[in-house]
């Protein structure tokens, strides 16, 4: 879904919303108005198993005064771990104070909202904060970095540069406006396949069922064979998409 708000597009389905929570019916409302939004969203059942930022737009959403994050030093932690991830605490109105509430504010975290109001309402807030960092967002998500740091790629400058030694990158001058999308989209959720549905729609948008799945495929075996000793990073994953790894 994008939204245009203040001259920028919002692309909400490039958002992943992290919700760390031991509350079972949160996870499920949340998860539930969050699908309705076409929104991805993963759980956590602990701050600790919560994975390194990584090339994409992500926002935490925390749960804290319990067991998970029982102080305002606690979610510190996780959001030094989690920068340049925003990170949004929150509690049920009866498990904490006003004080308390300033407390983690004041320890880091961007915002606080309390998970017994209306997910109307969070998702309102949520849509508001991500206007608000779009801009930020955009230069973030325009450079993408491979987890082990052996690519690197630009998207506004449409640069892909790849490690030949240590220390020393060269560029790849041969790809095309449709495998740096797709080589982006996979290195943007490394370790987690990507459908040939979602590299369609990336690709051609509103024009997407009138292209066949086989043409990702081809662009696959193409940017496979450009890629030389890397092509090894992208696997197939069958019945499904791809993946890199």
């Amino acid at each position: 879904m994008r939204e245009l708000r203040n001259g920028f597009f919002v692309n909400m389905d490039g958002f992943c919303f992290c919700i760390t929570t031991h509350d079972r019916t949160v996870l499920t409302r949340w998860q539930a108005a969050f699908k309705r939004e076409g929104w991805e969203a993963r759980s956590f059942d602990c701050p600790d198993t919560l994975p390194p930022a990584g090339g994409r737009a992500e926002l935490d959403l925390v749960e804290v005064g319990t067991t998970l994050c029982r102080t305002p030093e606690d979610l510190h932690k996780v959001i030094e771990i989690r920068k340049p991830v925003a990170t949004l605490a929150f509690a049920a109105h009866r498990n904490i104070s006003n004080s308390q509430i300033v407390r983690y504010l004041e320890s880091g975290a961007d915002d606080f909202v309390f998970s017994d109001t209306d997910e109307r309402v969070i998702v309102a807030k949520l849509k508001a904060y991500i206007r608000r960092l779009t801009p930020a967002i955009s230069r973030t998500l325009s450079k993408l970095v491979s987890s082990n740091g052996d690519m690197l790629i630009d998207q506004t400058k449409r640069v892909v540069k790849i490690r030949v030694t240590h220390g020393r990158y060269t560029e790849l001058l041969n790809l095309t406006q449709k495998e740096l999308e797709i080589l982006s989209l996979l290195i943007g959720n490394e370790r987690r396949p990507v459908s040939r549905e979602r590299m369609l729609e990336r690709l051609w948008g509103d024009d997407a069922t009138e292209v066949y799945s086989d043409c990702i495929n081809k662009h696959i075996e193409t940017l496979r064979r450009k890629l030389g000793p890397y092509s090894k990073r992208i696997k197939t994953v069958y019945g499904s998409g791809y993946m890199f790894m």
